[in-house]
């Protein structure tokens, strides 16, 4: 009987060991930097993330008007795109903000403008790499910048509790030229992602809905329904101040929004948020595409175009990729092509 119970053992053992050794194997999931074209073509593997990537980590990429890029984490990195050696420009700054972790740019590219952990806001200047702290805030903590459509203006929050005693988050403007600082009086005591549109002389911002106002306060009308009352850096206007890309934040829905201001009409899309990259979707500076992570398992990597209404899928599976989990994206200013960290593995 025994004799039997060791043959059966042994025709298992036989089984499992040859099912081992005819199992596929696969390449391990890793975490790289990518490009692909907005067509879908040409997609290719920069530089894998790990120690040796050449910064301390980073929670969103950019990229500059001149098709540079910029890793945004506890500092400022910068690098050409064809070989990626990052190089710190902000050594001098304090710590930058995590939460949003927004890096707004001058319209002619030349300036850029993000928050500090010491509560207040900055600006370099990418072609002398000479920065100045814009505010002096030694209470509330500035964050989210939003540089205007001429450039001359930006927006921010001021976050922390005050009168009544509770948590409120403030709008406020500065005029570049002058450094003149001012309020913009809301009927919501939490009002984030402010963007003020100078050829129209009107403010956007989300706090119940997206509104717009005066600088003042006067003029105030619902834009669009939904929104968010956390600050984030998905939140953006188009180039030609047409459209309005915000996030409908609704338990248990999370989608991205893309309003068009001239018609009324809105389109909405699944998108992927995490807690330390944000929403993973962004408009492009100069094109009107919006880029964005659909999520699932695998994650997808999508553009739609606002002019269009085309919305397209840029990397699908195939036997030879996989892409799994997409950490940050960044598309270039004229929408061609798209830079993303995600986990990938070559098959």
């Amino acid at each position: 009987m025994k004799r039997y119970i060791y043959l059966v053992i042994l025709l298992g053992l036989m089984l499992l060991l040859n099912s081992c050794l005819t199992e596929p194997s696969y390449p391990p999931v890793e975490p790289w930097l990518c490009i692909i074209n907005a067509d879908g073509t040409g997609f290719r593997k920069i530089k894998k993330v790990d120690l040796n990537f050449g910064t301390t980590g980073f929670w969103d990429i950019y990229t500059t008007k001149d098709n540079r890029i910029i890793f945004y984490g506890e500092k400022l990195w910068i690098s050409e795109t064809d070989t990626i050696r990052p190089v710190s420009i902000t050594d001098n700054i304090y710590t930058l903000q995590q939460q949003p972790a927004r890096l707004s740019q001058s319209p002619d590219g030349s300036k850029l403008y993000f928050a500090s952990k010491d509560k207040n806001i900055h600006e370099l200047d990418l072609n002398t790499m000479v920065s100045r702290q814009l505010t002096s805030e030694s209470v509330r903590t500035l964050r989210n910048p939003i540089v205007s459509d001429l450039g001359n203006f930006i927006t921010y929050t001021s976050h922390g509790y005050g009168p009544p005693s509770r948590f409120t988050e403030f709008l406020s403007w500065m005029d570049l030229r002058s450094g003149d600082i001012g309020y913009i009086p809301t009927i919501d005591s939490i009002c984030v992602n402010a963007f003020y549109s100078e050829s129209e002389d009107f403010v956007y911002y989300e706090g119940v809905n997206v509104k717009r106002s005066r600088l003042d306060g006067g003029e105030l009308s619902l834009v669009s329904t939904g929104g968010s009352m956390y600050p984030y850096s998905t939140f953006g206007v188009s180039s030609d101040n047409r459209y309005i890309i915000h996030v409908w934040d609704e338990y248990p829905t999370l989608d991205l929004k893309c309003h068009d201001k001239q018609t009324g009409n809105s389109v909405r899309f699944p998108i992927k948020a995490s807690l330390d990259h944000g929403y993973i979707a962004k408009i492009c500076k100069d094109a009107n595409i919006v880029f964005y992570a659909e999520p699932g398992y695998p994650d997808k990597l999508k553009a739609y175009n606002l002019d269009t209404r085309i919305d397209f899928s840029l990397l699908k599976e195939n036997g030879s990729l996989a892409l799994f989990t997409v950490y940050s994206i960044a598309p270039t200013w004229d929408g061609t092509k798209l830079y993303f960290y995600a986990d990938v593995s070559d098959r």
